[in-house]
């Protein structure tokens, strides 16, 4: 009986110290790991490459992709970002390399927009509707259009969005 009133008390303690965020109980919990919203982007050609995949002829190198952002005096701020190669999750597969930006800097900003440069084209600008919590981005438009969004099997795991060249 002493065990399991130890265990019940165990638990209680826990539980009070695992208090939501914000007010009204929703959102993360203190002990949540911290998240940040992250734009997930394929960049592929017309007939369906993928333009980031180092082994595909015409596909962009790290070093020719720019990702910043522009204040309104004309400053340029890079952003960092990373290129991810294909991924499965379990038997589900994702078939294309993405590219890969951290957007925590757009949480506190209100100018949700960063440029992307390919090569030696012009810049695309890249607007976000972030979720109400600001983890996620809902909508991704670039130049003004909606851009697609990944509806296969990894889209309930990642929300990832097609740039068409």
């Amino acid at each position: 009986m002493k065990k399991f009133l130890f265990v019940c008390a165990i638990l209680f303690i826990a539980n009070l110290g695992c208090k939501k965020n914000n007010i009204g109980g929703g959102g993360l919990c203190a002990c949540s790991p911290i998240t940040e919203p992250e734009l997930k982007l394929v960049i592929k050609s017309s007939t369906g490459a993928d333009l980031l995949n180092d082994k595909i002829a015409g596909a962009y190198s790290k070093d020719e992709i720019k990702v910043f952002q522009k204040s309104a005096d004309g400053t340029e701020t890079p952003v960092n970002f990373s290129i991810r190669p294909p991924f499965s999750y379990g038997e589900e597969k994702f078939n294309f390399s993405s590219l890969f930006v951290g957007l925590n800097f757009l949480r506190n900003s209100k100018d949700t927009k960063i440029l992307l440069k390919l090569g030696d084209s012009k810049p695309y600008e890249l607007s976000f509707a972030l979720n109400e919590g600001m983890y996620d981005i809902n909508k991704l438009l670039i130049d003004d259009k909606e851009a697609e969004s990944d509806n296969g099997a990894v889209s309930k795991y990642l929300r990832i969005f097609y740039l068409t060249e």
